[in-house]
């Protein structure tokens, strides 16, 4: 988040509100998400939880920004809760994406921030990632890349070229800046999607793209692109400061400024109507730089273990503790954004068969298969019986090469679906959920919050050629 807007958050958010309703009998929030293996595998291939686009005190405006300490070391608290999060939240791949200032200035195995008995991991004689070693026995696969106006990511060395070449790289949006992405071993890819030209995205064809970023939802001057009203996250998220008996849980603050991102959505539409196989992540865009006060429950209303709660890409790999599988998966587009926050999606399943084989996300089905696209439909992990039932929505989009025209060919409200999948284009699934069960946790915000549909999975296309 480069010159953010937060501060307007923060002013709001410390003047908090008023609501006294007494706290219901509730089953307690889980403040930390489960291991995505209770996913469950499919076909061999096993869930692995990432985060595509996180900073570091590599980047200058992380931690409230003072990143650094007067000496130049890293600030270490920040970083203790970046990586303490990693592992609460049990992510399995974290993809950082420093800012050129300061990443590019510093030796490329110092940007892993090893500590304790982290482990490196190499291909050759490269470092090509980090392992930290969870004090449960969870393991973190930590990568490199940058965010600027690309996001190079899972870089195996830094791009070629002196210390001011090398900024000059990372800053780049041309052919040139994007063969040096390639060449250090990297993906690219583009984050904030939103404020970014079809004419530059089809100029670079990334390998894929942000479909939403968190930022985009909370920053006033990007709200306006997005087509909501510029102040309402901030005034919608300060309800989530009360400290009043019957607050609403903080960690759900997400809900009062998760839309979908409309423009993001349309660039992917029009680059795989181009043709093009693209993957699409969600971007948390942490850096524990925006609202410093304790909300609630004693955390810091964006502390890294809270906006990791939020959501995260899930990676369809056969072994989740290998950086070179995962980031294949990503590259293919065996990946979905999840949001959960709303809730894990348990028994998520999507994928095409034919008479010939089962397909995967990311995968090319050959016209006159006759292959069927099948969903079948999440549902909330661990629903306790005694909250609201929410409501999930699956929906199937064709994009078609052809026409250009992105059309509707399923759709279910809590129950699978299964579509044709015989005419060339690329399907996508979007799923939305109503999440009424989260409502008796949102105090006196329940009914108007709980009520509104959001998004909870955004899956890379499986394609028909």
């Amino acid at each position: 988040m480069r010159g953010s807007a937060l501060p307007l958050l923060l002013a709001v958010a410390a003047a908090g509100c008023g609501g006294t309703t007494a706290p219901p009998d509730l089953p307690a929030w889980e403040k930390h998400l489960p291991p995505a293996s209770v996913y469950g595998a499919r076909r061999g291939l096993q869930p692995a939880r990432g985060i595509v686009h996180l900073h570091s005190p590599y980047s200058h405006d992380a931690c409230d920004n003072r990143p650094r300490g007067a000496d130049g070391a890293p600030n270490e608290p920040c970083l203790a809760d970046l990586r303490a999060a990693l592992c609460s939240e049990h992510i399995d791949y974290a993809a950082l994406t420093d800012h050129d200032d300061t990443m590019a200035d510093e030796d490329f195995a110092t940007l892993f921030s090893m500590r304790g008995g982290d482990e490196p991991v190499m291909s050759g004689a490269d470092q090509v990632a980090s392992r930290i070693l969870c004090d449960d026995g969870h393991e973190v696969l930590v990568t490199v890349g940058g965010e600027n106006d690309l996001m190079p990511i899972m870089l195996d060395r830094h791009v070629a070229g002196t210390v001011a070449e090398r900024h000059a790289i990372y800053n780049g949006t041309d052919a040139a800046a994007v063969a040096a992405y390639r060449a250090a071993g990297g993906l690219v890819w583009v984050a904030h999607t939103e404020s970014k030209s079809l004419a530059m995205l089809r100029e670079v064809v990334p390998d894929g793209i942000e479909v939403y970023n968190l930022h985009a939802n909370l920053d006033p001057n990007i709200r306006v692109l997005l087509g909501l009203e510029p102040g309402g996250a901030i005034a919608a998220a300060a309800n989530f400061a009360d400290t009043n008996p019957g607050h609403p849980e903080p960690d759900l603050a997400l809900l009062s400024f998760l839309a979908p991102n409309e423009p993001a959505r349309t660039a992917w539409n029009e680059l795989l109507a181009d043709g093009l196989h693209i993957a699409a992540t969600a971007g948390s865009d942490a850096h524990q730089n925006a609202i410093p006060i304790a909300l609630a429950d004693g955390e810091r209303g964006d502390s890294y273990r809270r906006v990791l709660r939020w959501f995260g890409n899930i990676a369809l790999v056969a072994d989740p503790h290998d950086p070179q599988q995962i980031e294949a998966a990503l590259k293919a587009g065996r990946v979905m954004a999840v949001f959960e926050m709303l809730g894990t999606p348990e028994g998520l399943d999507i994928r095409a068969t034919s008479a010939v084989k089962t397909y995967e996300l990311g995968d090319t089905v050959p016209a006159g298969e006759g292959a069927m696209l099948a969903v079948d439909a999440p549902r909330v992990r661990a629903l306790d019986p005694g909250l609201p039932v929410p409501t999930v929505r699956i929906r199937v989009l064709r994009i078609d090469p052809a026409t250009r025209a992105v059309t509707e060919v399923g759709r279910a409200d809590d129950a699978n679906v299964a579509v044709p999948a015989a005419a060339p284009g690329a399907y996508r699934v979007e799923i939305s959920i109503i999440p009424r069960h989260v409502g008796p946790y949102l105090g006196d915000l329940g009914p108007a919050m709980a009520d509104r549909e959001y998004p909870w999975v955004y899956a890379s296309p499986i394609y028909v050629q």
